[in-house]
């Protein structure tokens, strides 16, 4: 009865879950009664209207973003204290994300399990060194032109020199302007440019005023958007059904890493965060999440961290945090604290290393630990084509 009552006063959920069960029904039926495969054309023209709300989120991602930094940080400038407590939590609960993915493929061991099975491309196309990723993360923290950040990121790349037998490190070093937005620069001027309007006081009022007003407005735009999740999710959700070939196939060679990565994710959202929220607290952490139900449905329908700040805030808001504080942390985390990414690449690129029976030290292990995004992706690569070459 209760659950029931929840329910109904979250209606979006309702619609989300419905969305998704009518996309997995719709494309389940167009799989089995229609002419496989698809053409590519009319699976776009199936996944347009999803394509149309994506596109709708990520045009809303640089102007909330920034005004819901801005505006926030204007009136945390005084406390710190709050910063340091965000920036120890989003680091510690890193930490255990990538700990926790560590100790479940060392233990699970699914590229063992799959080691005599070809998943897996054996070309590599770009390379960089682990040092380089680095420097790139700050380079990419202090963007040299504002402008250029919302559309590229700054990436360095090593040069295949004619001779195969020179080392790494002496490759001719050059860099590219990657496709994507640089998040990372952008949210780090909006917390510096928060801080200095906060600090000129009355010169800066016409300043937070305008950020203030151009949060709201992204953050309504955005929940007319979150409107719509129920219908975008029912086209997408189809449409990715028709694109997959063969589920049995994928299940049979990919399924335990699959499960690998679903246990850590069940296990750092529903019991290790839980716990660190117990610990600091003292009070039940499931009656919060309770509460997020929203914030849950969005994430799930839309795949987009960025979609769901406008409805974690007010979810948030409605327990009862004050709007200065989530309007700060939340932007933040959902663009930086991506606990899921660093456990689901650490999984992915030590079940490489077993895929392809290479024993690794657990210094080399935690080398992999600290890599980004793109050099886990070029590392694996690597490990991929040294180990073809090995074994040919």
């Amino acid at each position: 009865m209760k659950v029931t009552k929840v329910l109904l006063k979250q209606k979006i959920i309702l619609r989300t879950i419905f969305g998704v069960c009518a996309g997995i029904i719709l494309g389940s039926i167009l799989k089995s009664f229609t002419l496989q495969p698809w053409p590519a054309r009319s699976i776009m023209y199936l996944k347009f209207p999803g394509e149309l709300f994506m596109r709708l989120v990520n045009c809303l991602i640089l102007p909330l973003v920034i005004s819901t930094i801005v505006s926030a940080t204007c009136n945390l400038n005084k406390s710190g204290k709050i910063g340091l407590m965000v920036l120890c939590y989003y680091t510690m609960t890193t930490i255990l994300g990538i700990t926790l993915s560590v100790i479940l493929v060392q233990t699970i061991r699914p590229g063992e399990i799959l080691k005599n099975e070809n998943v897996l491309s054996q070309h590599s196309t770009r390379y960089s060194m682990t040092i380089d990723t680095i420097l790139d993360l700050f380079r990419n923290l202090i963007p040299e032109n504002l402008m250029n950040a919302c559309l590229n990121q700054y990436q360095t790349v090593l040069e295949i020199p004619e001779n195969n037998s020179v080392p790494l490190a002496e490759w001719q070093i050059n860099h590219r302007n990657a496709p994507g937005t640089n998040v990372l620069g952008l949210v780090f001027f909006s917390i510096m440019l928060g801080l200095a309007i906060g600090k000129i006081d009355e010169k800066g009022e016409h300043l937070k005023i305008f950020f203030y007003s151009l949060s709201e407005a992204m953050m309504k735009i955005m929940s007319w958007a979150i409107m719509i999740v129920p219908v975008s999710v029912l086209f997408l959700i189809s449409a990715k059904i028709l694109e997959v070939d063969d589920f049995g196939s994928i299940l049979k060679r990919l399924g335990v890493y699959m499960l690998t990565v679903f246990s850590g994710l069940i296990i750092q959202g529903f019991i290790l965060l839980p716990f660190v929220y117990f610990i600091c607290v003292r009070q039940s952490p499931y009656k919060i999440i309770s509460k997020l139900g929203p914030a849950f449905a969005t994430a799930f329908g839309t795949s987009s961290s960025t979609a769901t700040v406008p409805m974690t805030i007010a979810c948030l808001e409605s327990i009862g945090i004050p709007s200065k504080i989530t309007k700060f942390i939340v932007p933040i985390g959902a663009t930086i604290n991506m606990d899921g990414i660093a456990l689901y690449e650490n999984i992915g690129a030590i079940f490489i290393i077993q895929l392809h029976g290479l024993q690794y030290s657990l210094l080399r292990i935690i080398t992999i630990r600290s890599s980004s995004r793109r050099c886990f992706i070029n590392y694996c690569n690597r490990l991929v084509c040294r180990s073809y070459k090995n074994h040919h």
